[in-house]
């Protein structure tokens, strides 16, 4: 990323930022969710979502073969505006001039508790479909934002901490119902085009568009009890998510958190019908509650480290802090004067906040913040960690255990070890130490660093953040013969930006 100039003005902004942040934008995004929240019962009470649905989708379908018709000119991408994406890193620029299809496929059409199947528009945020899900059922993989869309977690990248037992997001997809280039809609599975359905993963919408998608549901409970391991090295982390994860019987949720060299934390989770006696009741979702990584810290360093969370407390637990973002929004936001008087306000919705930054200001975070995320070996976790270190300048990670599974035929991601368990690394809304100090750091040249060392040591940078890896190297990090054979056959080449060019900042 070059380095243009900013303003001295939107340098002052970025700097004062909660200035306008707490007086005008938690209010005004406090409002926007209840309202959000208000249209999201209605349209689950009212009947008529699926008719609702094939009228969208029929709209859609008629703007891709409008374009058809007009002589297939120009690459297509949905009508869905930059500042709606959870993501900071994205390269929006080819929305320019596009050819745009709107797609707001929000509903959730079925519920089948007999096949354990759960069919929703890709729309459909996180927080809405476990509203919507009924009592004693949940997904097998639930990402902890509450914004976050099925869409993106399909075609982008979806994880969370009982990946150890279930894969990633998408290795729980029944099916997906596409609208290809061409305009015809196809429903892809195992059995039927299962070679798109396999290479839609991390696909970003370079495939085609899609319309529905059907996720499998397991039977749930309504608690977690959670453990809090505290750890003084990097190896000893590794250990420990390692034999927490690939045990005879592990728990249904691991995570880890990385705050100093010689500091880390593990936190476990198992599924409880009811609180019992060997921990307190903890209802963190409450808005007057600590952030979560200030509470694992806090939590890990006490001689009893149990507690029971509510199910939903935990799914949604970042939701508040935005991982580490809220900090640059709200410096003293978790200090408990603010969060007893103003904590009921967060979090922002990081729409509100991205519809109010100004290019400079946009321009200010890119260059000056850290958000990397990827997979690497669990071999490589410690020289993974000291490298995150070293590039980035930061401490805090957050750290996710996955088992990695082959697909047949091959998607996207092809891994490299025996066992398939890798390690979600994720440096997510970081300032390096250098800027905090006032001294010169260059995001570009510290991401390269990054991706260097992953492609010497069988890592892959998940697909929303932003890249620096030349076409080669882009292309030699992934087994891509798959994707690039679904292209050609369903008429994608032409018609929707290729991968690399949509996922490069070059």
């Amino acid at each position: 990323m070059s380095r243009t100039p900013v303003p001295r003005s939107a340098r002052w902004l970025a700097r004062h930022r909660w200035l306008y942040v707490v007086p005008l934008l938690l209010p005004l995004s406090k409002a926007y969710a209840l309202a959000e929240a208000l249209s999201s019962r209605l349209h689950t009470r009212r009947a008529g979502a699926v008719r609702r649905h094939r009228r969208r989708v029929a709209r859609m379908q008629a703007r891709v073969r409008e374009r058809a018709a007009q002589g297939g000119g120009g690459l297509m991408c949905t009508a869905r505006p930059q500042w709606r994406s959870m993501s900071h890193s994205r390269n929006t620029s080819y929305k320019d001039g596009a050819f745009l299809v709107p797609a707001q496929l929000d509903g959730i059409l079925r519920v089948d508790t007999e096949r354990g199947t759960v069919t929703v528009g890709p729309a459909v945020t996180m927080g809405r479909l476990m509203a919507g899900l009924p009592r004693g059922w949940t997904l097998p993989v639930v990402p902890e934002m509450e914004d976050l869309t099925v869409g993106g977690l399909v075609m982008g990248y979806g994880i969370e901490t009982s990946s150890h037992r279930h894969g990633l997001f998408t290795d729980n997809v029944e099916s997906c119902e596409v609208l290809l280039a061409g305009g015809e809609i196809v429903m892809a599975d195992h059995t039927r085009h299962a070679d798109l359905f396999h290479a839609l993963p991390w696909s970003r919408g370079t495939l085609g568009l899609l319309t529905s998608v059907q996720l499998r549901m397991i039977p749930s409970a309504p608690w977690v009890r959670l453990s809090y391991h505290r750890l003084g090295s990097a190896a000893a982390l590794t250990d420990c998510l390692q034999s927490y994860s690939c045990g005879p019987a592990p728990p249904d949720f691991v995570e880890g958190f990385h705050f100093a060299p010689t500091e880390s934390v593990v936190v476990t989770g198992t599924l409880a019908d009811r609180p019992r006696g060997d921990g307190a009741v903890n209802r963190m979702g409450r808005w007057h509650k600590p952030w979560f990584h200030e509470h694992v810290r806090a939590q890990a360093r006490l001689p009893r480290n149990t507690e029971y969370v509510p199910l939903r407390d935990y799914y949604f637990r970042h939701s508040r802090s935005i991982y580490w973002a809220a900090e640059m929004l709200v410096p003293r936001g978790n200090h408990p004067l603010f969060r007893y008087t103003l904590g009921w306000l967060m979090p922002p919705k990081v729409a509100f906040l991205k519809r109010t930054e100004t290019p400079g200001i946009r321009r200010l975070y890119l260059q000056n913040t850290v958000t990397q995320e990827a997979l690497v070996p669990v071999r490589a976790l410690p020289e993974a960690i000291e490298k995150c270190r070293e590039a980035f300048h930061v401490d805090r990670m957050w750290l996710c255990p996955v088992t990695l599974r082959r697909s047949e035929p091959e998607g996207l991601v092809s891994p490299a070890t025996a066992d398939g368990l890798y390690i979600d690394i994720a440096v997510v809304f970081e300032t390096p130490e250098p800027v905090r100090l006032g001294r010169p750091w260059d995001v570009r040249r510290a991401t390269r660093q990054f991706e260097t060392w992953l492609l010497g040591n069988g890592g892959f940078q998940v697909p929303y953040v932003a890249s620096h890896m030349t076409r080669e190297e882009f292309w030699s990090m992934f087994a891509h013969p798959p994707y690039r054979a679904a292209r050609k056959k369903y008429g994608a080449q032409g018609a929707f930006l290729d991968l690399y060019d949509k996922a490069s900042t070059n």
